[in-house]
């Protein structure tokens, strides 16, 4: 509890740092007419802004390490890049077996350094990481070539490594420092002729072997999104971008498909249904939350476990159990142009 405590307050005083190195310089009492008089900011005042805001978090991730002993771990190693790691638990290099995109497959538990949870992929539902074409941050990179499979390992990892200045959806806040634990899961061989191995695992195999790809009719040009889902956006649908605020209203089109094993698959058709953005129960948060991962984007697919979209029991009314994978198509109208503008 101690621990707990001086941490908070560590984070506390460092954040409050932080903010007065972002802030200082600034005079709320200067005239209009003063401050006419200060000279333009230059690109060599916006590269030493950057490079203070960097300092200061560089500053706090060492404060971290230091508070929860990682430099007294022999197998802590800090990387060029601000990566932070030590291993927990360490197999030998000659026993690591990767495929030859180098997928990896990850029981991860991400969080904010103050402990707030960002997102979670446990062993039965892991993150299948593609480090060749994937559109995870370059730290998930780093890190996947850091580790092998077998080994566990805690992870600080900078904002510039994750997701920088605009932040992820709703879950990472922009400049936000990420904590991984994580566990390096084994590579699964003739995982889809695997005997009780889930729907969902025999999709994510098909789709490293490169036989499960979004359907080209629908998205003639894929863009795999970073998800806890395999998604992808059609680049031949982007176009300018457009946020949606809560109220905004928004018209849909989606198809439901169900892949109840590889061999037998359930189509539910396409509806059409309006809403305003951000009123529960009207939307799916899986969809919006994949909306909100590039606002450029228009046209969709998405699959993903039943539970994930519908929740532990699936959606028995229409036919959707849990254990099946559920597959969504889906594109904004036209009609919805009446959004706001908040790019």
């Amino acid at each position: 509890m101690d621990a707990r405590l001086s941490f908070s307050r560590l984070v506390c005083c460092l954040c409050w740092f932080y903010s007065c190195l972002i802030l200082s310089g600034c005079d709320s009492t200067e005239s209009p007419r003063s401050m006419a008089n200060h000279k333009a900011v230059t690109t060599d005042d916006l590269i030493q802004f950057n490079q203070r805001k960097l300092m200061a978090q560089d500053h706090l991730l060492d404060s971290l390490v230091e508070l929860w002993n990682w430099n007294d771990v022999p197998s802590f190693n800090a990387l060029a890049t601000g990566l932070r790691i030590v291993l927990r638990e360490s197999s030998s290099r000659d026993e690591a077996l990767y495929l030859t995109d180098d997928s990896v497959r990850w029981n991860v538990d991400i969080k904010l350094v103050d402990s707030t949870d960002v997102m979670f992929w446990s062993a039965d539902h892991p993150l299948v990481f593609h480090g060749s074409r994937s559109a995870w941050p370059s730290g998930f990179q780093e890190l996947a070539h850091a580790l092998s499979v077998g080994d566990s390992a805690e992870c600080l990892m900078p904002a510039h490594m994750a997701w920088g200045l605009t932040g992820w959806s709703n879950r990472v806040p922009q400049e936000a420092a990420l904590l991984f634990r994580i566990r390096v899961l084994p590579v699964e061989q003739n995982v889809d002729t695997a005997q009780g191995m889930s729907n969902w695992l025999q999709l994510i195999s098909r789709f490293e072997k490169g036989t499960f790809d979004p359907e080209p009719e629908w998205c003639s040009q894929p863009v795999l999104i970073g998800s806890s889902c395999l998604a992808w956006g059609d680049r031949k649908s982007k176009s300018p971008a457009v946020k949606f605020v809560r109220g905004t209203p928004v018209s849909l089109t989606m198809r439901t498909q169900v892949l109840v094993s590889s061999e037998s698959q359930k189509d539910l058709g396409w509806r059409t249904w309006e809403y305003e953005w951000g009123d529960e129960g009207q939307c799916l948060p899986i969809i919006e939350e994949l909306m909100a991962a590039d606002w450029r984007f228009k046209r969709w697919e998405c699959w993903c476990p039943a539970e994930k979209a519908f929740g532990a029991k699936g959606f028995p009314e229409v036919g959707i159990y849990p254990d099946e994978v559920v597959g969504f198509q889906w594109e904004i109208l036209e009609t919805s142009k009446k959004q706001q503008a908040n790019s």
